[in-house]
């Protein structure tokens, strides 16, 4: 088939008119970030074709989990998680530092995740540092009669020893008599075992006095239900100013192979067991912790004929450990 030569001519250059103009179109900033030579506005390397290319810088946000363990409390209840940390990454997308949370008072703490912000592709961040310890552990408070007790026999013989061993931030036992008051004695906020803390508490100076309340549990052979365990606890609530603190304790235990026979086989550990665990106990350990054990030793001459209470010089060492655990 003929062509005419001129519309040809036209033609090609029509063509390479248009392919002008495209080589123009390219060498022009278009506004996605291209310069000449295929690099990026940041001075990145532009991508090959048909790559997915990242967000620009200041898009990109990566995330690592780090994690931090703290210290248990008193009462190895556990803490709750730190708060997150959070860091800022530099511009070409490298990791941020995550700072740790730091641990409750209860217990163990965790550290934040960190968060890398920023760069071409928003590099991830690095993990956070550990959180910082919590404590449960309650200071003793220091004045006179700032720290009640309620218990039987046995805690008598401990505000005796205490007494006698020049102590006075505890309660003694003077015009204080709680013998055979077990759990069930202290589980009705009306009942005259209360009614005669009540009365302690008037002779010392009242509910302002007190700061911190021990209480043991105390048993008989028929031990106690968990039921009537936390009602003993909630009666002492009602009992003292709202946030008093409450130490937790068993009766004293003994040596070795040897037990209380008022308790029953196992008694005095026994309630020791769930001194403890009512304090690692989330729905009850508010404001409350276990104290630790009392310990008598038969083999010494601390321990009466009974089989169950305090000597006279068993009740200095009761006293004396009291001492240890809230001062002088």
């Amino acid at each position: 088939m003929n062509h005419d030569p001129m519309l040809s001519t036209a033609r090609r250059l029509a063509l390479c008119a248009a392919a002008l103009a495209l080589t123009a179109c390219s060498e022009e900033d278009t506004g996605n970030g291209v310069r000449p030579g295929g690099s990026s506005a940041a001075g990145v390397a532009a991508p090959p074709p048909g790559a997915v290319t990242a967000p620009m810088a200041g898009t990109g946000i990566g995330m690592q989990a780090g994690a931090g363990a703290g210290a248990s409390a008193m009462a190895g209840a556990a803490g709750i998680q730190g708060a997150s940390g959070i860091g800022a990454g530099d511009p070409a997308g490298s990791s941020g530092a995550g700072a740790g949370g730091s641990g409750n008072p209860a217990g163990s703490a965790a550290g934040g995740g960190g968060a890398g912000a920023g760069g071409t592709a928003g590099g991830a961040g690095t993990a956070g540092s550990a959180g910082s310890a919590g404590s449960g552990e309650f200071t003793p408070p220091t004045g006179a009669n700032s720290i009640a007790y309620i218990g039987c026999s046995m805690a008598w013989n401990i505000g005796n020893g205490y007494k006698r061993v020049g102590g006075t931030i505890m309660w003694n036992s003077d015009s204080y008599q709680t013998s055979a008051m077990v759990v069930q004695n202290w589980t009705d906020p009306n009942s005259s075992s209360w009614r005669l803390f009540d009365q302690k508490m008037n002779s010392v100076g009242g509910k302002d006095t007190v700061k911190a309340i021990m209480i043991q549990i105390c048993i008989f052979s028929s031990r106690a239900t968990d039921a009537e365990l936390r009602s003993m606890i909630s009666s002492a609530r009602q009992h003292v100013n709202p946030g008093t603190h409450i130490y937790i304790v068993g009766q004293p235990v003994y040596e070795a192979g040897h037990e209380c026979f008022l308790a029953g086989d196992g008694g005095a550990k026994w309630t020791d067991d769930q001194a403890q665990a009512l304090a690692a106990d989330s729905s009850v350990n508010q404001d409350l912790t276990y104290l630790g054990q009392f310990l008598l030793d038969s083999t010494k001459g601390q321990v009466s004929s009974d089989s169950c209470h305090a000597s006279p010089s068993g009740e200095d060492e009761l006293g004396r450990q009291a001492m240890a655990y809230f001062g002088g």
